[in-house]
């Protein structure tokens, strides 16, 4: 967990701070290292385990999320868009997200709100990451989105499918606008099926203390 708050905090900082756009080297040199660390924490767990083929088979997929593609596309001197490339920052983020969800699943005991919680921390780090793509590829290019909190208000305006009177001009910026429409469209139902489901228990149990 704390390793993937330094990959976030590693790509927000360059985000916000990096005066071009894709040229930045302090994620890159703090991903490789936690994908690494990652990688050895799972060889090491799958060494210790009795039963290894249940934990490669329950945990197989996860290895894809720990390899520093960056770095080795850079070795091996391979080019790829700017687009692949900065969606492939984001895919060692993917194990933090899990790692917190389990961990809120731990902690919260009553599994209907432990849920809800979860659905909610997923979707405000989907609604940030798509922020940063959104304002790294439209900044620069489209007038409109001139620092961060432009991204933020189209970002409000898109997940609640009101619709930004900010366009989005890039490829990558289109893209990021029908993900976090349907992002919204499909987690706001879940915050009135939450909320129906408290007032439901609450008149159970007044109707229960009436009796």
């Amino acid at each position: 967990m704390v390793l993937s708050l330094a990959l976030i905090s590693s790509i927000s900082l360059e985000t916000f701070t990096s005066p071009t756009r894709f040229e930045q080297r302090l994620y890159y040199d703090i991903q490789l290292w936690v994908c690494l660390y990652f990688l050895t924490e799972f060889f090491v767990l799958f060494s210790l385990s009795p039963q290894k083929g249940r934990f490669l088979l329950r945990n197989f997929l996860f290895i894809f999320l720990y390899i520093p593609y960056l770095n080795l596309f850079e070795y091996y001197s391979l080019s790829f868009s700017d687009e692949t490339a900065y969606v492939l920052r984001l895919v060692p983020l993917v194990r933090g997200g899990v790692a917190l969800v389990l961990l809120t699943r731990i902690t919260i005991k009553n599994n209907i709100t432990s849920l809800f919680v979860s659905y909610i921390v997923i979707f405000v780090a989907l609604c940030y990451f798509q922020t940063l793509t959104f304002y790294i590829f439209e900044s620069g290019v489209n007038p409109e989105v001139k620092t961060y909190g432009d991204a933020a208000w189209w970002a409000a305006l898109t997940v609640t499918t009101v619709g930004s009177n900010i366009i989005a001009v890039t490829t990558m910026g289109k893209v990021c606008t029908a993900l976090l429409a349907v992002i919204g469209m499909t987690t706001f139902p879940i915050f009135t099926v939450y909320i129906t489901t408290l007032v439901h228990r609450l008149n159970a149990n007044e109707k229960a203390g009436m009796l």
